[in-house]
């Protein structure tokens, strides 16, 4: 479950927020009808319904932002966790990858596939190399050249 709890948290708060909004604006609307005939059974010409409205839509309103930011981090998480399968899957084949054998191989569609090694490569992470024939591999140096990670080599101490 990539990110469950924060999708679960986001219904949650999307359900709790729907029918407020509505709720609100209907407290709203017969709370204004009551000021404008003047019939509102409140002493001292109180607005109770109309208050209670407008606060229905504001904390409703904020319930639905707050879901759509558990839904943002939850596809972060998501986004992260296929990167790190591409990386594992470039490890395992020496270092160069097509889309087709990277959604073949993690699960995630063309589409997916192709999205996060288009960021890997924007990111610089990446080298795009094209064939003779055409066809598009993903290079990743730093798994190509792991061999010559000694990082003691070519560093003088102070």
């Amino acid at each position: 479950m990539e990110g469950g709890f924060k999708r679960l948290g986001a219904l949650f708060l999307k359900v709790l927020a729907v029918p407020m909004v509505p709720l609100g604006l209907g407290f709203m609307l017969y709370g204004l009808f009551e000021i404008a005939t003047g019939s509102a059974p409140y002493a001292d010409g109180e607005i109770m319904p109309f208050v209670v409205g407008v606060s229905l839509v504001i904390f409703g309103s904020l319930l639905w932002l707050l879901s759509k930011k558990f839904e943002e981090a939850a596809h972060r998480v998501r986004y992260r966790r296929q990167q790190n399968r591409v990386v594992r899957l470039a490890q395992q084949r020496g270092g160069r990858l097509t889309v087709t054998e990277t959604a073949a191989e993690t699960g995630l569609s063309i589409e997916e596939a192709d999205e996060i090694l288009k960021g890997m490569a924007d990111g610089g992470f990446v080298e795009v190399e094209i064939t003779d024939s055409g066809m598009m591999v993903y290079r990743f140096p730093e798994v190509l050249y792991a061999h010559e990670k000694d990082w003691s080599r070519g560093v003088e101490s102070a």
